[in-house]
């Protein structure tokens, strides 16, 4: 029986020093970039919320959560929702702000090298390196798992009173 190349459509999303891999099945739009509103006493990885399609979505920064890089605004600026792997109907959503316009990408099995995993950040589930490109799996799980601490819908209804 030949070997059948397993391939998944997914999209890059251009960090400030990473490239996170998505599977397109995970992302619901990429939105331009419009400021969060930022709930008290949170993490300065949790940007704040944005309004999308009428629902409030959370926004956080990967490479702040992995003390790797502070995000910054700039006019390629985007917001990637997600949606939660987990289908929470409390948190359906989140976004992830990138530095600039996604790429589609196709991740082939035998094309794609596992980098080293060490010292990799728990947020992040493996490293498929190639030097130019800096790509990694997010663990979204984990991410969503903090993001519960700091957002609720009560904080986000206290805030858009």
């Amino acid at each position: 029986m030949a070997n059948k190349a397993s391939s998944v459509r997914c999209m890059l999303l251009p960090l400030t020093s990473l490239n996170l891999l998505i599977p397109n099945s995970a992302v619901a739009e990429i939105i331009g970039y419009s400021t969060p509103r930022r709930l008290p006493d949170s993490s300065d990885w949790f940007g704040g919320i944005v309004l999308w399609r009428g629902v409030y979505i959370p926004v956080v920064a990967v490479e702040q959560m992995c003390g790797v890089a502070t995000p910054q605004v700039g006019p390629r600026t985007r917001i990637a929702i997600i949606y939660n792997p987990e289908k929470d109907p409390e948190l359906p959503y989140l976004g992830i702000h990138m530095q600039d316009i996604p790429r589609a990408y196709l991740a082939e099995a035998e094309s794609m090298e596992s980098g080293t995993d060490e010292d990799l950040s728990p947020y992040l589930i493996s490293r498929v390196d190639d030097e130019q490109l800096r790509r990694v799996i997010p663990n979204l799980d984990r991410i969503i798992e903090d993001l519960k601490l700091e957002f609720s819908q009560k904080r986000v209804d206290e805030l858009t009173r």
